[in-house]
């Protein structure tokens, strides 16, 4: 009750304000025609430029990015999304993660996947080692791409969906292992996501195969990437 109170109070202060400032500001513009002209046709290109901006769909896509895009199923379809064939490979050294982040998985010279982190919690139960990836795609009013591990759908117009499709190995000390997802985002970066897998399943950890404190190097690989192609419809 008293914050609503408060708050009813300001608004009144500040409307008395920009009433007694508005009144102030008109009584000298009618003194001074010229800069009266100025200051309404000023306010008059702002406002027809916003319009424009928002109208045309501008406003949302620089607010929003590729997400303002693939939310509006309306306009938008995303039906010619596929899958990209071949195997992605990177190597990581256990021994420095840090020297891991901004390898490239793919890079086609418009769209990029890369390492975003490597971490190690430090305790098994937690996962142990898990890789992180950042994809980056290109959007306009036209057209938005995304090569992702991660497909994003609209289902029936109204609810959108991402879900993981590719799949990661990891080669290490000559034996071969199966990544397991740990996470993925919907379309939260201007031009992009991002994805995670678990870098050892449990069991390698609890049969003493993999330790919390490896210094070699492992090769991974990733398959099934998707192409996210959303078009005007």
């Amino acid at each position: 009750m008293l914050k609503t109170t408060l708050f009813v109070i300001a608004a009144c202060l500040i409307f008395i304000i920009w009433l007694e400032l508005s009144l102030k500001v008109s009584r000298y513009l009618r003194t001074n025609r010229k800069l009266e002209i100025i200051l309404y046709t000023t306010v008059l290109a702002i406002v027809i430029v916003l319009t424009t901006l928002w109208s045309t769909g501008l406003m949302g896509l620089w607010r929003n990015g590729i997400s303002y895009i693939a939310y509006s199923a309306n306009d938008y379809t995303n039906s010619n999304g596929h899958l990209i064939e071949g195997n992605h490979s990177i190597s990581v050294d256990l021994s420095d993660l840090e020297s891991n982040v901004g390898k490239d998985l793919y890079n086609d010279g418009t769209h990029r996947i890369y390492v975003s982190n490597v971490i190690n919690v430090g305790n098994i139960n937690s996962g142990g080692y898990s890789i992180g990836f950042r994809a980056s795609g290109q959007y306009s009013l036209n057209k938005a791409t995304l090569i992702s591990g991660v497909r994003h759908a609209t289902i029936d117009n109204n609810t959108f969906a991402s879900h993981m499709t590719a799949k990661m190995t990891a080669e290490y000390n000559g034996k071969v292992y199966n990544c397991s997802e740990k996470a993925t985002s919907g379309l939260h970066y201007q031009d992009g996501d991002h994805f995670s897998f678990y870098v050892f399943p449990s069991e390698a950890y609890e049969n003493k195969e993999i330790s919390l404190n490896e210094k070699g190097t492992l090769q991974l690989t990733v398959t099934n990437l998707y192409e996210n192609i959303w078009s005007k419809i």
